[in-house]
């Protein structure tokens, strides 16, 4: 750099909407802050499912900060009152069908090639869907409002980058200007720029590859079978098509827009939309619902879906979650991951730029989030083919969430706050739990083996009665039914009866901001 650098504090290279709420937070407890963007907003991004807990994470980044419109985007009914124009999507929760080639659907005998979980009691408590091109624009353009240095069409390249502690600022370009950074934040999620940092590739478990797009006029899948059993209406649910060759995601937005793509075991042959259309007519169901579908941008592909980092942090950087491993949709674990590092960070840096302990306690429990989100998601895709074996899966994945949910809700926050605690376990008993689902879905052996282990092994945490057979795979966010297993959520929460019920009105979080 021969001109003088800019010296910034902090440097965020990455302007999505984990990247901007980051600035946003920096910016407010009192750190320089400079915000790139390689593109212009808006612009297409995946990612859209949020879930309870991405919601929690957003309540308690607006209440600690002041902002808002942080706390409109954790329900579907403030955001839709509060923030009309920002495109968004009702999620009830999670739906699975498990579907043969050349069959139509059928949820077969007590439902079982279907599974149901709601995430809500209703509608204005709802999860979203995000319509990522409007989200991630809008919470740039409200960085910027707030005073953030936030910079479109700026692209980050790294010169050099301390080798140890102390031993000064990493140099960038960004754009024609040379920048010197105390702390250089990759919230790319998952560009070259990592790699540039020290972050070397790692091997992922998974291997799979994306077809993909948005669509209009694609119908409900719902609307050739009435379901009565359901806890809502399925066409508003991250919604999982299980099929021979991996699985398919629908996310219906409330404008009728459909985000639909198909994650892979193997690649493909062929153009995108041939080989969109070829898996639609393996599948009568699917194909119905597609076929007066159209796509409003071109049918995409995208090779090399997962990804890992060998490390998440180093002298002077670090990486938000999807700059470090992504390994798959499935469980929409991403939005979620990525604000709880929002949070970390942001509590790293509240009395200046954080030490060497700071950043290396945030690699390890990255990393170590990244390790269970993956085995969880592997032993998915190995148990995927027998739809009675794949739920058992998922009941761990459902139990550990909604074990987080309740703590979270309706106990007081440990000293260094909730987003220390390791995502769904990671720090806690339910890594062991984990990776014996891992184990267990590498056996070979029937399907009995899993399905009888796993009621037991979740039982600590299952406090919503899953596996109740008499909810014949549909299970509700049924607030009454929960108040009668109030015994069992005092008992696995640590409180008393009375306590209990003292602070139950926690679980429904209140219209206004406190």
């Amino acid at each position: 750099m021969t001109v003088a650098p800019e010296r910034r504090e902090v440097v965020i290279a990455g302007g999505g909407f984990a990247g901007s709420i980051l600035a946003r937070a920096l910016h407010a407890e009192g750190r320089d802050v400079l915000l790139l963007e390689r593109d212009r907003h808006p612009r297409f991004a995946l990612g859209e499912s949020s879930t309870p807990l991405a919601n929690l994470a957003l309540e308690r980044l607006a209440v600690r900060y002041g902002f808002g419109d942080l706390w409109d985007l954790a329900a579907h009914g403030r955001w839709r009152r509060r923030l009309p124009r920002v495109g968004r999507g009702l999620k009830r929760g999670f739906c699975f069908y498990s579907h043969e080639p050349g069959e139509t659907f059928s949820s077969g005998p007590a439902s079982g090639r279907r599974l149901v979980v709601a995430a809500s009691p209703d509608d204005d408590a709802a999860d979203n869907q995000w319509l990522r091109a409007d989200v991630d624009r809008f919470l740039f353009e409200r960085a910027r409002a707030e005073g953030v240095d936030c910079r479109e069409e700026t692209a980050v390249e790294v010169v050099s980058v301390p080798h140890d502690p102390g031993e000064g600022p990493v140099r960038l370009w960004a754009g024609d200007l040379g920048v010197e950074a105390g702390l250089l934040i990759d919230a790319t999620g998952g560009s070259p720029l990592a790699a540039s940092l020290g972050a070397r590739e790692a091997s992922p478990r998974l291997r799979t590859s994306l077809v993909y797009s948005h669509f209009a006029g694609v119908a409900p899948f719902e609307r050739d079978e009435a379901w009565p059993d359901s806890p809502f209406p399925e066409r508003w649910s991250a919604s999982h098509h299980l099929l021979e060759e991996g699985w398919m995601y629908q996310l219906r937005f409330d404008d009728g827009s459909v985000s639909a793509g198909f994650l892979l075991a193997e690649d493909r042959l062929g153009s995108a939309d041939a080989v969109f259309a070829s898996l639609l007519d393996r599948y009568p169901s699917l194909a119905v619902q597609f076929a007066d579908s159209m796509p409003l941008r071109p049918v995409a592909s995208r090779t090399g879906v997962a990804y890992r980092r060998d490390r998440a942090a180093g002298p002077g950087w670090l990486l938000l979650p999807h700059s470090y491993a992504f390994a798959d949709p499935m469980f929409s674990t991403g939005i979620a991951w990525s604000l709880l590092a929002v949070e970390r960070v942001a509590d790293l840096c509240r009395k200046g730029l954080p030490a060497t302990g700071g950043l290396e306690r945030y690699g390890r429990l990255i990393a170590a989030e990244a390790d269970h989100i993956d085995r969880l998601l592997v032993a998915a895709y190995r148990l995927m083919p027998a739809m009675e074996r794949f739920t058992a899966a998922a009941m761990l994945y459902f139990a550990a969430a909604s074990f987080d949910e309740l703590r979270q809700r309706l106990l007081d926050a440990p000293s260094d706050g909730w987003c220390w605690q390791g995502f769904l376990g990671a720090g806690d008993a339910r890594v062991r739990l984990f990776e014996e689902l891992d184990e267990r879905s590498a056996a070979e052996g029937e399907s009995g083996s899993l399905t009888e282990w796993v009621g037991p092994a979740i039982e600590r945490w299952n406090l919503i009665g899953l596996l109740d057979p008499r909810r014949r795979n549909a299970y509700p966010v049924d607030l009454e039914d929960m108040e009668r297993r109030a015994a069992r959520i005092a008992a696995g929460l640590g409180l008393d009866a009375a306590e209990l019920r003292r602070r139950w009105p926690r679980l429904r979080s209140p219209d206004l901001m406190p």
